[in-house]
């Protein structure tokens, strides 16, 4: 197959400080020459995946059930839509909302990156730079790059492996459907869905987001945890999405945690959102906990 080049960036270390991200992307000079494939049409996928216990809540090892319920406690307590889910290697999946669908926004760009070192098994240098602005920036037009060489497919197929129920997608990345159950479950399999060979540069970039964009989970995790994590933001008609998923490693212990949000009263808002989840989740295990509650 016939490789489109991308345009070579500069080094990270010189990038200067960022406001965000725009519809055109922070750097609208990464997008590729040529022409790229077509995404396909839309498609709703399910599967059991790679921890299909997932599908499913069940008991949670990690957090303990006095933490789950102030985590509970204080979403419910917040404005707007909200909605999260942590899980363990267990099998458990818990939260509030954890099935309520949610535009991606950039919170699809970590299925991105691993969609693409799925299906190519050495990628360039250019490659690896436009994968590390589209995560590490979050830069838009970077993502538009890697989703115009994907198309859907890839995309879908990730979803199915890693037990994904309810994802959806379109024309467009950032319009996926995502669900807090469901990027939990991606982020838990983060390492178990990409290739042996691209795990260290997979868990490079998500390690590595920029500090300008480096709040809420990892905000609270930081530095007893590794975190390894993505978010999304953006206008939707009116309000305001807000989102977060992270996987997280202490000693033997391994979780992940999504947030999402729709309708906070500002950015500020949801990355608060975030972080008061995350520190409740993370404050202390009190023994396994068994629910059924969406």
């Amino acid at each position: 197959m016939r490789r489109v080049p991308f345009i070579a960036v500069a080094a990270l270390a010189a990038v200067p400080a960022l406001p965000g991200t725009s519809q055109m992307g922070v750097y609208p000079g990464l997008r590729p020459l040529g022409d790229l494939a077509a995404p396909a049409p839309a498609q709703t996928d399910s599967g059991l995946g790679v921890y299909p216990a997932l599908t499913a809540p069940s008991a949670l090892a990690f957090p303990g059930p006095a933490a789950l319920r102030s985590a509970r406690r204080y979403a419910r307590s917040r404005s707007g839509r909200v909605s999260f889910a942590v899980a363990d290697e267990r099998g458990g999946v818990a939260g509030v909302g954890i099935d309520r669908p949610y535009p991606a926004a950039s919170l699809s760009k970590a299925m991105l990156l691993v969609a693409f070192l799925r299906r190519e098994a050495d990628p360039t240098r250019s490659e690896r730079e436009t994968l590390g602005y589209m995560i590490r920036l979050s830069d838009n037009a970077s993502a538009d790059a890697i989703y115009r060489r994907l198309g859907a497919g890839p995309v879908r197929d990730l979803a199915r492996a890693a037990g994904m129920t309810r994802f959806a997608i379109t024309d467009h990345w950032a319009g996926a459907t995502v669900t807090a159950a469901d990027q939990a479950r991606f982020f838990l399999a983060l390492d178990d869905l990409t290739p042996p060979r691209h795990r260290a540069f997979e868990r490079e970039l998500l390690e590595t987001v920029s500090p300008l964009q480096t709040w809420g989970i990892p905000g609270v995790a930081r530095p007893r945890w590794r975190v390894y994590f993505k978010g999304g933001w953006r206008p939707e008609r009116g309000t305001l999405l807000e989102h977060q998923a992270a996987y997280l490693e202490r000693g033997n212990r391994r979780v992940a945690i999504a947030v999402l949000t729709e309708g906070g009263s500002d950015e500020r808002f949801g990355r608060a959102t975030q972080a008061g989840i995350a520190r409740r989740l993370l404050a202390g295990s009190d023994g396994p906990l068994l629910t059924s509650e969406k």
